[in-house]
């Protein structure tokens, strides 16, 4: 993996810290391209409408249009929503620190695995999963969930 993916991931982490701070989910995501910081963001309260993903790919595509050749960084991997709003917005690249499988399927639209019908999409959204951060991403949800 290369090192420029391992340190934006670190940044979306530092905003899930952020919105954990912030008293809501503690979820954050950045749009990248061509080396750029495009928007962050961090999530709304839990529960709550808008994540942290979706609200970057938004301030993003408000800005600079269509996405294509961006990339999503986030701590968690994103939900159905929020790949959905990628897909539209024209990310293809997503890079993640916490599978779902790894935290409680209370904080995704079902508890099964998503990915069958997001493979089905017209055009794939390809899914990156960096192991050597999930500890780090996965502490700031274990933080959050002992305040529930």
């Amino acid at each position: 993996m290369s090192s420029g993916h391992v340190e934006y991931l670190k940044r979306a982490i530092e905003k899930s810290k952020e919105s954990f701070h912030a008293g809501n989910f503690p979820a954050g995501g950045i749009v990248i391209k061509n080396g750029e910081e495009l928007a962050s963001s961090i999530s709304s309260p839990y529960p709550g409408l808008f994540h942290a993903d979706s609200k970057a790919i938004s301030q993003a595509f408000e800005k600079y249009g269509p996405l294509r050749d961006a990339i999503l960084y986030v701590g968690l991997e994103p939900c159905l929503m929020c790949q959905s709003v990628a897909y539209w917005a024209g990310i293809r690249d997503v890079y993640y620190a916490v599978p779902k499988a790894k935290v409680s399927g209370d904080y995704y639209e079902s508890y099964k695995d998503t990915g069958e019908l997001t493979a089905s999409f017209n055009e794939p959204i390809r899914m990156y999963h960096i192991a050597e951060l999930e500890n780090e991403a996965l502490e700031v949800i274990r933080d959050w969930e002992k305040t529930l």
